[in-house]
């Protein structure tokens, strides 16, 4: 976990009423969280591809605690107040022998939240690439605003793909990884929200 603090605070005068508004920023322009191994199911695997190939796709949901690794105040609140962006995923094949993403088509990373459509994060092909056994993205659209995404502290991303086994070789029944994820973040308040603890 990569943690480092910037906290400026900024006297901005606003033409309203005659009066000044002084508010406090703070942003972390980068904190990396890695997770316990994931495992997803690949629907239709743990068997041998038949004559002509085997395709198939999977999706899994993958939770993102931010909570621990954020102060409140940069993760609660209002989203209009916010910024929460994705910087990078790095998902890497749990250690043993032959396993590799030979068999993996695509991958794509969405934020997901029952309120909103889905937001695509990031995409991966693999392409004519063999012994793969990590595969890291970068954002597809680095301006997206998460703060909206967040739910008690977490963000849910969704990883899903395709798969495609030529015939004789085996199709895995699942895939396990450590998936690790980076993000920034910035919030901007006044001093009297600070206060309300809003």
């Amino acid at each position: 976990m990569n943690r480092t603090l910037i906290v400026a605070v900024l006297p901005l005068v606003a033409a309203l009423s005659g009066c000044s508004t002084l508010y406090a920023e703070a942003e972390q322009a980068e904190v990396c969280l890695t997770l316990p191994p994931q495992t997803i199911t690949i629907p239709g695997g743990g068997v041998v591809a038949p004559p002509g190939g085997f395709s198939g796709s999977y999706s899994g949901v993958v939770d993102v605690g931010l909570s621990d690794a954020l102060p409140d105040f940069l993760i609660g609140g209002s989203p209009d107040s916010r910024i929460l962006r994705f910087l990078s995923l790095d998902a890497s094949l749990v250690p043993a022998p032959g396993v590799n993403f030979d068999w993996l088509s695509d991958l794509e990373v969405r934020a997901e939240h029952a309120a909103d459509a889905p937001v695509t994060l990031a995409r991966f092909a693999r392409g004519t690439r063999t012994g793969l056994t990590t595969i890291s993205l970068l954002p597809a659209h680095p301006d997206v605003n998460l703060a909206g995404f967040l739910t008690g502290g977490s963000v849910a991303l969704q990883l899903a793909g395709s798969v495609d086994v030529p015939a004789g070789r085996s199709v895995p029944p699942a895939w396990t990884a450590t998936v690790s994820a980076c993000f920034y973040a910035k919030v901007k308040k006044t001093f009297q929200e600070l206060a309300n603890g809003t």
